[in-house]
């Protein structure tokens, strides 16, 4: 195995943790903190447990707890100013597993197409 095809094999490696990380985090929050949010915005709590609906809540409650002129922009501004940093710092971690999982992947997948493949 040469050096280049490892360090592909550990990037893909990382991006396949790091999205499982995320995954899982996401099915956490979905069954525990995202039952408050629902009852801010929505006065109630949504009864949809699936993992493909949490993942969708998700990267719509995460954007105004990433970045506040995204609050100010979606008009949930509210949101960010309700819950303190502490209840946030899961949403963002999460953010960012899934961006860099991502990330990694496409790096992967263009190390294999491009460097792996000439040898």
């Amino acid at each position: 195995m040469t050096p280049i095809q490892l360090f592909g094999f550990i990037i893909g490696a990382m991006s396949f943790l790091c999205i499982f990380a995320a995954i899982g985090m996401t099915f956490y929050l979905g069954r525990t903190k995202m039952k408050e949010i629902d009852k801010l915005v929505y006065g109630f709590e949504i009864p949809s447990d699936s993992i493909f609906f949490m993942m969708q809540r998700m990267s719509h409650y995460v954007g105004p707890f990433v970045c506040r002129w995204c609050a100010k922009r979606s008009g949930s501004l509210y949101i960010r100013d309700h819950f303190d940093k502490k209840f946030q710092r899961p949403f963002i971690i999460t953010h960012y597993l899934f961006v860099i999982g991502g990330s990694l992947m496409i790096l992967a997948v263009v190390l294999d197409k491009f460097f792996l493949q000439v040898t």
